[in-house]
């Protein structure tokens, strides 16, 4: 099914294929995505984002969230919780420990070396947001291209390099803008951040919210 992202029942629908555990292409504030609901009852579509990527089952996935999320996942103290507050939704993706209760809910696929040590984003896309709140759960979101290759920025090509009959969903908006991909700083420890990939957005001027 591809649906247009001005489609008045878009939220619905979407949010209905995630929560059965569907794989769908989505339009993102950077590239288009794909992903799936990351629970523990849906490994078998999360083991497809593997496969239809061709990335290895080490490399461990993104999880797209909401604010309203912060707390049930990540574990977070004070100044922590008011960083990522502040940094968020800015195009910065971060790497952090999470809940006792998201590692009971959550597929340990996701990073198969250290299940407790995930990285999140909140997307600074308004429709994904809609989407992702009205899951009610983590998505995984990772560039809807093969490993290794360029991120997509229209539905055509990913369709020549992605094996469709996979997908249940696209979700078309048209040919996206080219944009850096996300700023990544893994922040596990909160009193030594770790660049790890620079993108178009400075962090370091938030790392005085930071212990």
């Amino acid at each position: 099914m591809q649906l247009s992202i001005t489609h008045p029942n878009l939220v619905s629908i979407a949010a209905s294929h995630f929560q059965k555990g569907s794989v769908v292409v989505f339009p993102t504030e950077t590239c288009y995505g794909i992903g799936t609901i990351g629970l523990k009852s849906n490994e078998k579509n999360i083991k497809k984002i593997f496969t239809l990527k061709s990335r290895p089952f080490n490399k461990p996935l993104r999880l797209l969230i909401t604010k309203q999320m912060i707390n049930k996942f990540i574990k977070v103290n004070s100044k922590v919780q008011t960083f990522l507050e502040k940094v968020w939704p800015k195009n910065v993706t971060i790497i952090l420990n999470c809940t006792i209760e998201a590692s009971q809910i959550l597929s340990s696929l996701i990073n198969v070396e250290n299940p407790m040590k995930l990285a999140f984003r909140v997307p600074n896309h308004e429709v994904l947001l809609e989407i992702i709140e009205k899951v009610n759960s983590p998505i995984i979101g990772t560039s809807a291209n093969k490993s290794g290759s360029t991120p997509k920025y229209d539905l055509l090509s990913i369709s020549k390099e992605i094996k469709s009959d996979e997908i249940q969903l696209w979700i078309d908006a048209g040919r996206l803008p080219v944009i850096q991909p996300s700023t990544i700083v893994d922040l596990t420890n909160s009193r030594k951040p770790i660049l790890l990939r620079r993108g178009d957005f400075t962090l370091e001027e938030y790392f005085e919210y930071l212990p």
